[in-house]
């Protein structure tokens, strides 16, 4: 029995918004700090967690509306913040929009084509306060700093 990859793709959305897919890529890999040892031939390297995936893709709509999808899509991409992101070959997932650009050609009318650059969706950066537990301590942090820095300064001052 053989696969019938003309309905193994599940079909691609982002916000919600449908679009096909040209091309879907993934990229990835480790975050390394090398550091060399002075002296030595050898250095040491600390394995500081995963990258964040890019996922670029060519997405694309095409049909008699495909002006008014490709405004649709245009303002998905530009929205602020996380939206789900669904990918043929991907599980759902969060992912922001790192860049897009659109193109359309004269010999294709009818067809827009799209390449954007999702990002996964990470911690957010005020406060850190997706992630759980975190609040109290980002609290803390914010009633510390000022503290220690007053004492600091009668030390120094």
């Amino acid at each position: 029995m053989s696969r019938d990859w003309s309905t193994a793709f599940r079909p691609a959305s982002y916000r919600g918004v449908s679009f096909r897919v040209e091309v879907e890529e993934a990229q990835g890999g480790r975050r390394l700090a090398v550091m060399p040892i002075a002296g030595s031939e050898t250095v040491v390297v600390e394995d500081m967690g995963r990258v964040p995936r890019l996922m670029p893709v060519t997405a694309y709509v095409a049909s008699e509306a495909a002006d008014g999808e490709a405004l649709g899509l245009t303002a998905v991409l530009d929205a602020p913040g996380p939206g789900v992101l669904v990918l043929p070959m991907e599980a759902p997932r969060l992912a922001s929009v790192l860049d897009w650009r659109r193109m359309r050609e004269r010999d294709r009318n009818g067809h827009i084509a799209f390449e954007v650059a999702f990002h996964e969706a990470a911690v957010t950066s005020p406060g850190f306060a997706a992630v759980d537990g975190f609040g109290p301590v980002d609290g803390l942090l914010v009633t510390a700093v000022p503290v220690l820095a007053s004492a600091a300064s009668g030390l120094f001052g």
